[in-house]
Formats: C-alpha cells, structure tokens, sequence
C-alpha cells in the first residue's frame, strides 16, 4: 500500500509538471497563431472591405487553432447582436482569456486591436492591426526562448517534488 501511495505521490506532481510545461510551450504558438488571424483580418478589412461580422467569420474558419477560432465565433455573435467592434472586441477578451496559456501582458496587446476596429477608416485599422503584430511577432520570440528553459524546468520540477514529498513523508 506504501508503494502504491508513492507511486501516486510521484505521478501526480509529474503530471502536475508536464501539465504547466504544456501551458509554457503553448503561449508561443498562441501568439504565433493570433499574428496569423490578424493578418487575415487585416487583408478582410483592408484588400477585401469586407464588414466587420463577415471578416471575424472568415477568420474563425481559416484559423486552425482551436481557440482562436472560439474567440473569432464570439467576436462575431457580438456583433450580429448590434455590439460596438470595440467593446465586443474588449469583452470578448474577458470572457475568453481562460481559454488560453496567453499572460496578462500579451492580453494587452492583444486588445490594442480593439481600439480601432469599426471607428476609423481601413488605412488607420490598418495600421493598428500592423503595428500590434510586430509587438506580437517580439512577444513571440521572447516567449520562444523562455519557454524553452522554464518548460523543461517544470517537467523536471514535478517529478523531482514528487520524489521529494515520498522522501519526507517515509
């Protein structure tokens, strides 16, 4: 019964490691990933006029990623319902942030998108959504290098707690 309790003790603070690990590799491809929809987004606005509720749906389809396509299918649903871009763009990121292994700050950026969306013309939309994915494109690269050290870091982490905690409690 000891080893067995031992067993478990390790496995679940391994697993408890693998799982904040898997959120650190994550964020970069989130990031990635969001660059990409707001290229689509910006080609719908600016090459395409398309409207606002139409560009968030071609977005949703075309982004693989699981919850961006979740994100883009609110920020749509928003709008149909007669929501401002800019507060529908705001409460979205409320609503959704959980949904993702993204920080607060890149949350700020993210919604620096939102300010401009639906009250200026394609060229200062343009702009806004430009200027936002070269701050994400620099996340990116930072969040690359982190997470190559501290998601290798938490793997070993769990695992070495778990021995830990058995060499304490025996």
């Amino acid at each position: 019964m000891l080893v067995l309790g031992c067993i478990t003790l390790i496995s679940g603070c391994g697993c408890l490691g693998l799982w904040f690990a898997y959120r650190i590799r994550r964020r970069p491809v989130e990031l990635r990933e969001c660059s990409m929809a707001l290229a689509l987004l910006d080609t719908e606005i600016v090459w395409g006029s398309t409207p606002l509720p139409e560009a968030f749906c071609i977005v949703k389809e075309r982004t693989e990623d699981t919850p961006w396509q979740g994100f883009f299918a609110e920020l749509q649903k928003r709008l149909q319902q007669g929501e401002s871009a800019s507060t529908a763009w705001k409460e979205t990121i409320i609503i959704r942030s959980t949904d993702f292994c993204l920080k607060p700050e890149d949350w700020h950026v993210i919604s620096d998108v939102g300010k401009g969306l639906g009250r200026s013309d394609r060229t200062e939309q343009h702009k806004q959504i430009e200027l936002v994915q070269r701050q994400l494109i620099l996340m990116k690269e930072q969040a690359e290098i982190w997470s190559a050290k501290q998601a290798k870091m938490w793997s070993y982490l769990g695992f070495l707690s778990g021995i830990a905690g058995v060499l304490i409690l025996i």
